[in-house]
């Protein structure tokens, strides 16, 4: 499923030559909020940045509804939650790219373009790469792409529903990326589509897109055995976060849980990952929710979204919580939709609720500093929105717990950790 944002990685090898087993990779995650972050606005205020992020967020489930119940789609923005920057050709070149948990096929823009939106950056140039190299026919991955129309090799062509595309030859080459060795890893052979006709409202500080989910083309799963088909990431909301690959993509200690990672019925939506989400709880409460689709985890979805009777049923409980304190009132505003549910506490804060998300097998519980957004004025809002059909565990409540991905299990492993001290770990 194209798409953006949310989630990690690096990028494999098809051909015949992969990673060892032995390596440690490390992909590092810059948030749009991080003053490192090309995306970085720094005039933004705190109740601005929430309302930036909850644009996001339902723009993301716009996405994800129309993709399960229409064609292929992606928000009406292309607002990047992380992005990261990796090293690419011969000799290598820096670029930044979107890295999304909902995107299949890594792209970027490349030269001759007879369309390119405008981007910081040169725009790749393969001719000026000795490593550069277009897939044939023959080639392992041919079979996900359009190999009728363009000579020997193979074309990509990505539509998203709000008008941006992506359109070009596809080809294979040299990704560096960070290691734990403290020096570059080099992936050679890294299928990925080179742009030469792209458009749409596409943020001038990236070149293209790094993608993460479930499909063949996807780099976690280039990678494949040479990561032993695992990958891990840590949110913090302090500092830089890192996808970690194979040996490293685990849990430390003894408290973790695990899920599994759901085959949804949906063709359309098969390549994103779902969870089998059971219920809601606040503060001990079973809610009574009922999820028949489960929930799908992203980390290009700021915030998480709920189906209307979930998202209905907090609301109220939330509510209700609250309306024992004195001090704490709803706030709505002109530039906050009573669609949202936010407060406004008068003197001391009030004491704040958990929410625990019920997965088979596992539960996720929630602080309030992931449950809530503080903004200015003593006004606090929940970090979740209504969708009409779907619902998303986003990149917001994933903060300071460790999740790995196991593609070969079909598992989803998750437990709390710091995540601002992720660095420490070897990179």
């Amino acid at each position: 499923m194209p798409s953006i944002n949310t989630f990690f990685l690096i990028f494999a090898i098809l051909f015949l030559r992969r990673p060892t087993p032995s390596s440690a990779f490390t992909l590092k995650l810059v948030h749009r909020d991080s003053p490192d972050s090309p995306l970085y606005q720094p005039n933004l205020t705190t109740a601005e940045r929430f309302l930036k992020h909850a644009e996001i967020s339902l723009a993301r489930a716009s996405h994800f509804e129309h993709h399960v119940h229409a064609s292929i789609c992606l928000p009406a923005k292309l607002d990047p939650i992380f992005t990261a920057d990796l090293y690419v050709g011969t000799p290598a070149v820096k670029r930044a790219l979107v890295v999304d948990t909902g995107s299949g096929v890594t792209w970027m823009q490349c030269s001759p373009c007879t369309r390119c939106f405008k981007q910081n950056d040169p725009v790749f140039e393969p001719k000026k790469s000795s490593s550069y190299k277009p897939i044939s026919k023959k080639h392992p991955l041919a079979k996900s792409f359009d190999c009728s129309f363009f000579g020997s090799g193979c074309s990509y062509s990505i539509n998203y529903y709000s008008g941006q595309f992506s359109k070009g030859p596809v080809a294979t080459e040299t990704f560096a990326f960070e290691s734990t060795l403290k020096r570059p890893a080099s992936v050679t052979n890294l299928v990925f589509g080179c742009g030469s006709s792209n458009g749409g409202p596409f943020p001038p500080q990236v070149s293209g897109i790094l993608g993460m989910d479930k499909k063949p083309t996807s780099l976690p799963r280039q990678l494949g055995a040479s990561i032993k088909n695992r990958f891990s990431y840590c949110l913090s909301p302090t500092t830089a976060s890192y996808v970690r690959f194979g040996d490293e993509a685990v849990i430390r200690g003894r408290n973790g849980q695990r899920t599994p990672i759901m085959e949804t019925t949906n063709k359309r939506s098969a390549s994103n990952y779902a969870l089998p989400l059971t219920d809601l709880s606040i503060n001990g409460r079973r809610l009574g929710a009922r999820f028949p689709e489960g929930t799908y985890i992203d980390s290009g979805s700021s915030m998480s979204l709920l189906e209307t009777s979930a998202f209905v049923a907090v609301k109220n409980f939330l509510v209700s919580y609250f309306e024992r304190f004195k001090d704490v009132k709803r706030h709505t505003g002109a530039n906050v939709p009573d669609t949202y549910v936010c407060f406004r506490y008068a003197a001391a804060q009030p004491s704040f609720p958990t929410m625990v998300f019920h997965f088979n097998g596992a539960d996720l519980a929630t602080p309030p500093q992931n449950l809530f957004f503080f903004t200015q004025g003593n006004v606090f809002c929940l970090a979740a929105f209504e969708s009409k059909s779907i619902s998303i565990l986003g990149a917001f409540q994933q903060r300071n717990f460790r999740f790995v991905y196991d593609l070969q299990q079909k598992m989803l492993s998750f437990a709390p950790e710091d995540c601002s001290k992720d660095f420490q770990l070897g990179v």
